[in-house]
This record gives C-alpha cells, structure tokens and sequence, in this order.
C-alpha cells in the first residue's frame, strides 16, 4: 500500500525554458556587432548607394528634426563614402571584439549604447516612428535602437559582477513597451487595414530572390484585400505579448514564446530577413533582436513570486526539476490508514 502511495505522489517533471545570462547578452549582442561591422565592408556600401539608398531615406517624411540631422549626415557622408563607410564598419567590429572579450566589456558597453543612439538617430531615422507608416511587422522601433537596450541589459554590476548574473527585471517592462507599442502602431491610420500588409508584403517581394517572391506574392493573396481581421489578430496577440510578461510562472514564459514567435515571423514576411541580398543591408532587422530581448526576459528575475513577494530568478539554462504532484483522496486516506495505531 505504501508503495502505491509512493507511485501516486510520483514527482512530475518540469520543463524549464532557457534564457540569457548578462554574459550571454554580452556575447550575443558582440557576434551581432561583428555581422554588422562586416555587412558594413560590403563592396556596394563602398560607394554613393551607402547615402543615396541606405541614409537618405530614413529621413522621407519624417518632420524637420528628424529628417534635416538625416539629411546632413547622408550629405557628410557623400563627399568621401569609402572613408566613412570603412570607418563605421571598423567601430562596429572594434565594438563586437570587445564585447566578446571580457576585460573590454565594461568600456564596451557605454561605446556600443553611444553608437547605437547615433545610428538609430541619423542612420534609421529614429526607426520611422514619426513617418506615420511604421509598425513592427515592418522593423519598428529600429533595430539600432536594441542593441543599446540589449547593451544597457548585459551591463555588468558594479556590486556582483559575474557571468551568471541574471539580466535587469526592467527588460521585463522594455518588452512590454515593444509589443504594446507596436499593437498602437499597428492600429493607426495606414496600417489598419488588411490590404496595409498585402501591399507590404508585396513592395518586399520586389528585389527580392525568386524563391523568396514566391513565398511573398502567395502570402500577400492569400490575404483578404477587404477589412481589418488581420490587423485585429496582430493586434490582439501583441497585446497579448505585452502585458502577458508581467503574469507569473507559465503566463510569463507563454508571452514571452508567443513574442519571439510574432517576432520570427515578421523578420521573415515584414522585413525579409534583413534583405541580406540586396548587398547594402547594415544589419539583421529587428527580428533576432526581438528574440535576444525575449530570451533575456527569460533569464531575468520574475515580476511575481510564490512568498514574501521577492522575485524569483528564472532560469538561465535549460534543467529539469522535480515538481511534487497533488495526492488523490485515496492515496490520503490510505496513508492515514496506515499511519492509525493498531488496535
């Protein structure tokens, strides 16, 4: 009898999922600046496509402060677009070896904020928030702009510095501020309406590989021209994203994965992985960098604890453990049984 007891109280086994550590993000985030600094160096970046392709246009129909700074830096850069372009990509390399090299960290991560500011600003144009037209699906809120919130994140502490030091509970909010953000974003004029992404998807089909056309063009009809249900759905499950993060245990962890879900497919239908094919790509897009976000709210303390109201570090790593499973009423009535005094 004790044995069967034994077996129904049996411990069920927890899967938990994996998040990044401040070192991860720091290793993470130097390999990006390492891609960029090389996708920097590609030889149609060399000349007048760097401004008349890649920096000019992120100040088009934005107002005055964000489209006259764009438009100096592209005229700056055009006198001698070899010289700068070889130097962006240098400070881009010289920012990724130093975030993977740990004595360098801590010089490295205010330079790789700096730098990230700078180009968000005069290089994205601040992500083409003020244009009207943006929307995560799309790349909003700019990925330069991540990689200084990933660099704020994997900053190492002054009081406890270590590799497995969990990242800040703040990336919890910053996640929360990217998807709920993005669902307003979403909602607004000109891009509120289904036929909004079947001609986004469309525009992205143009120059794009054959085989990567095809996938966008069957996508964009497959999408009804009429109506807003898609937009209702993005909506709803960036909403969802957003504020599921400050839910407890498996509300967290499913928001998070539903994010990085969300995220993973608008980099491949919204922002075509980057267009690494079109030889003047300067990063990933926002995509991966969402994924690197997510994972980092994994791997930070949680915003509601099981006692004393303390936070609950998440996981770093993947492990399984043991969680104790309900008795039934009858593996307690006989353990009472036998716990009785015999007559």
């Amino acid at each position: 009898m004790k044995g069967w007891g034994t077996a129904a109280g049996m411990a069920r086994p927890r899967l938990a999922i994996p998040g990044l550590t401040r070192r991860g993000i720091q290793v993470a985030l130097g390999l990006m600046w390492v891609l960029d600094g090389l996708l920097q160096l590609q030889p149609a970046m060399l000349t007048s496509r760097f401004t008349t392709q890649v920096i000019r246009p992120a100040g088009v129909g934005q107002p005055g402060f964000v489209s006259l700074p764009v438009g100096y830096a592209a005229q700056l850069i055009g006198h001698d677009p070899v010289l700068f372009d070889v130097g962006f990509g240098m400070v881009q390399l010289l920012l990724g070896v130093g975030l993977l090299y740990p004595r360098t960290v801590r010089w490295a991560i205010p330079a790789s904020m700096a730098w990230a500011l700078a180009v968000w600003y005069l290089g994205e144009g601040l992500g083409g928030l003020f244009g009207g037209t943006a929307t995560v699906l799309t790349g909003a809120p700019g990925a330069a702009l991540l990689y200084a919130l990933l660099a704020l994140a994997g900053r190492p502490r002054r009081d406890h510095p270590g590799a497995a030091d969990p990242p800040p509970r703040w990336t919890a909010v910053s996640w929360a501020v990217l998807w709920l953000g993005g669902a307003v974003l979403q909602a607004l004029p000109g891009a509120d309406t289904n036929a909004s992404v079947a001609v986004t998807l469309a525009m992205n089909a143009s120059g794009a590989p054959a085989w990567f056309a095809t996938i966008e063009h069957h996508l964009a009809v497959w999408l009804p021209g009429y109506g807003v249900s898609i937009i209702v759905d993005l909506v709803v499950l960036q909403v969802l994203a957003g504020l599921g993060v400050f839910g407890a245990g498996r509300v967290r962890r499913l928001a998070v994965i539903l994010g990085m879900a969300l995220a993973l497919g608008y980099w491949v239908v919204g922002q075509d992985l980057g267009q690494f094919w079109s030889g003047i790509a300067t990063d990933p897009d926002t995509g991966p960098l969402a994924v690197l976000l997510g994972l980092a709210v994994l791997g930070s303390p949680a915003w509601r604890a099981g006692g004393g109201g303390q936070p609950a570090p998440a996981s770093s790593r993947l492990r399984v453990t043991a969680e104790p499973a309900t008795p039934t009423p009858a593996a307690e009535t006989m353990a009472a049984g036998s716990a009785s005094p015999a007559d």
